[in-house]
């Protein structure tokens, strides 16, 4: 009976996170990882020749990578000009 009751006080335990500044960014990867996913048969029918297509897959591919690093950057320097003026 005491291993159901401390089995259940563990269940109930809240589990809480603290709000990531990247919380944005992550969201904004989710978004360019399923327009990517729903661009591949687009890029399959606009392109015949595999190399078009591979091309236009990989220009999208670096330019998500590049809009996630500067918004990424941006973020972050934000986030320290905040803590310094705290701190200052």
């Amino acid at each position: 009976m005491s291993e159901e009751k401390g089995a259940r006080s563990v269940a109930r335990g809240s589990l809480s996170v603290a709000a990531s500044p990247l919380n944005g960014v992550k969201f904004e990867l989710g978004v360019i990882l399923l327009v990517g996913l729903l661009l591949v048969p687009v890029v399959g029918r606009v392109f015949a020749e595999p190399l078009w297509q591979l091309l236009a897959l990989a220009a999208y591919g670096v330019a998500g990578a590049l809009w996630l690093v500067l918004r990424a950057r941006r973020v972050l320097g934000e986030q320290a000009r905040r803590s310094a003026g705290d701190g200052a």
